[in-house]
């Protein structure tokens, strides 16, 4: 997660593990565009895009930053030479960067033009040629299939509407990120972000003060967006309820950052709900016109109702 001035850009490489073909399968109508998620060798989850007809390059979909963020070599190769100073806050660090416009920016069968992109390095950002913010995704409704590793981009029509998603959660618009309020995490209200860039789940330390008996799991340490290093205590969160399901025995690592701080979160209990968690469920869409997020709860019948329990059926 990282800021450019005031406005937000989560950027921690995600990671989606592979799951089995699910039983039955939902149509998606011929209309809406489907970008086939890529799978790297360190498991990134990238798309492909073109830049002035040029590429196609690798983006990594972050549905919680806010801006796009082009690599520094992309940025150099494409001759993008008009440059802007800014300052891009990060989960660790604050630090000054270049930003650029980019025009002819297309994405599956959409193009449109970028026009602040801040400009970091490659290795920030696990080698991917750039992040796929919110900039790019606004007034669309985002449904990532993680088992099926393929990412749909449309209208909440051409998407089959709420057809199959079990959980529908309102969400509140802040800066233009979603925020999920009236989540549950052992007992304690909490807000949630939900972030495909983010491999872990974050929880602020005003949750960590609410919350009771947490079993600890030790330290983690993750790198921002800048390239610095973040260490933190990381806990178990017992049951985070949303909309009537609950997901039992989240690892979340709990910081102090100028993210959440900048969305007004870091005072009060609030969690980014990274992919680890995410990639439990079938589908997930995120629907920014409506301002919905929805769950389609995997086929196991180890769950009853709409309750899944993490511990068994993910790996950690």
């Amino acid at each position: 997660m990282a800021w450019l001035n005031v406005l937000p850009i989560l950027a921690v490489v995600a990671a989606v593990a592979p799951a089995p073909e699910p039983s039955t399968t939902l149509p998606i109508p011929n209309d809406a565009e489907l970008i086939k998620l890529q799978r790297e060798a360190n498991e990134r989850v990238t798309v492909a895009v073109t830049i002035m007809g040029q590429g196609p390059f690798r983006f990594m979909v972050d549905t919680g930053a806010q801006a796009t963020v082009v690599s520094s070599a992309l940025a150099d190769r494409l001759g993008l030479t008009e440059r802007s100073a800014a300052v891009l806050v990060g989960m660790a660090s604050r630090s000054p960067v270049e930003t650029t416009p980019i025009s002819d920016f297309a994405l599956g069968t959409r193009t449109f033009s970028i026009r602040t992109a801040p400009i970091v390095e490659g290795a920030n950002i696990g080698g991917a040629d750039g992040i796929l913010g919110l900039d790019s995704l606004q007034d669309q409704r985002v449904l990532i299939d993680f088992q099926k590793q393929r990412i749909y981009v449309a209208d909440a029509r051409q998407l089959g509407g709420n057809r199959g998603f079990e959980i529908v959660v309102k969400a509140r618009r802040r800066l233009g990120q979603l925020i999920i309020t009236g989540a549950m995490l052992n007992g304690v209200k909490t807000d949630v972000v939900v972030d495909t860039g983010s491999q872990v789940s974050i929880g602020t330390p005003a949750l960590l003060e609410r919350l009771r008996r947490t079993e600890g799991l030790g330290d983690s340490t993750m790198t921002d967006v800048n390239g610095q290093d973040l260490t933190a205590p990381v806990r178990i969160g017992k049951k985070l309820e949303i909309g009537g399901m609950a997901l039992n025995g989240i690892p979340i690592m709990f910081a102090d950052t100028a993210a959440l701080r900048a969305l007004g979160l870091n005072d009060k209990p609030a969690l980014i709900l990274g992919v680890n968690e995410l990639k439990l469920f079938r589908r997930v869409a995120i629907d920014f016109t409506k301002q919905q997020v929805l769950f389609d709860l995997p086929d196991d019948p180890r769950h009853q109702e709409a309750s899944i329990t993490a511990s068994t059926i993910r790996s950690f």
